[in-house]
């Protein structure tokens, strides 16, 4: 079960705030995992944010000895609002007025949002592709086309042990460095991020950074720098908590005051639980 609060660009009025709360079982039987997601977004000062509600089923095939593949698909049904009444239009200024002429517009939109995504991956690595917005959902409150483009994202993830030496104790008690690359696009839009984290059994701390700044610019002389991103966590056996700051460093450095995040994680596990045959276990996705 995960909870996640991101406060981002907090020094800019009408700053976005995200929360979200998420839950995953494991169904060893059916080698099939289902989960649940809620989820809230708002920025503005015209209690514009959209809220969502969906399901999430993926299948687990172990094709080799050390290499499992996971796809499933999501299911998200979105509403979004808007209070147009603390719009302020060209016509209120002109004549004065605290109200409008325009036509009044609905202020509730909604939509049903599909999502598919792949994970190929063993004990200490995988790839994966996110396909968002497969039926492209109409968002618009006017009632016109307004679909949402599709999104396509890529990730990998390398686990590099840090003690090579083959001492005693267990391989997942030693500290660990994951390197992590994710690259998304979305039309116009392009988000390409990668860092590390060095991670033991009792905390974490980890350095990203965001940009793409030989291949997209901004507009002519602001190189697409975005942020450095600083991650630092504990862990208490099944508990943990995250915090990261955003460092900005594009152009809006001193505008934006950076982004918070919190996280915090709790993992049921039963250790009485009977194993399976070891050819039919299948190597976890958690780094």
């Amino acid at each position: 079960m995960a909870t996640t609060y991101r406060n981002q660009w907090w020094n800019i009025p009408g700053t976005y705030n995200t929360f979200i709360i998420s839950y995953d079982y494991y169904l060893n039987e059916l080698r099939s995992g289902i989960g649940a997601i809620v989820a809230s977004d708002n920025a503005g000062s015209m209690n514009y944010g959209n809220r969502y509600l969906g399901m999430a089923y993926a299948y687990d095939y172990k094709f080799h000895r050390f290499w499992t593949v996971s796809s499933g698909i999501k299911i998200m049904y979105g509403y979004r609002g808007l209070n147009f009444s603390k719009l302020l239009f060209g016509d209120q200024l002109i004549r004065n007025a605290s109200s409008t002429l325009q036509p009044v517009l609905p202020e509730k939109s909604q939509y049903v949002d599909v999502s598919w995504g792949s994970l190929i991956f063993s004990n200490d690595q995988y790839f994966g592709i996110t396909i968002d917005h497969i039926n492209r959902p109409n968002q618009t409150f006017l009632g016109n086309d307004g679909k949402l483009p599709i999104k396509y994202s890529f990730h990998v993830a390398k686990t590099f042990y840090t003690d090579q030496s083959g001492g005693s104790g267990k391989k997942t008690d030693k500290p660990v460095i994951i390197a992590l690359a994710q690259y998304r696009f979305q039309k116009k839009f392009d988000q390409f991020d990668i860092g590390a984290i060095y991670r033991t059994n009792f905390y974490f701390s980890g350095l990203y950074y965001r940009g793409l700044p030989w291949l997209k610019y901004y507009k002519k002389g602001y190189p697409n720098n975005d942020a450095i991103c600083v991650l630092l966590g504990v862990k208490y056996k099944m508990l943990e908590l995250a915090y990261s700051y955003d460092i900005t460093i594009s152009w809006q450095t001193y505008r934006t005051g950076g982004s918070h995040e919190f996280s915090l994680i709790y993992q049921f596990y039963n250790p009485q639980k009977p194993k399976k045959h070891r050819s039919k276990i299948i190597p976890c996705a958690k780094f």
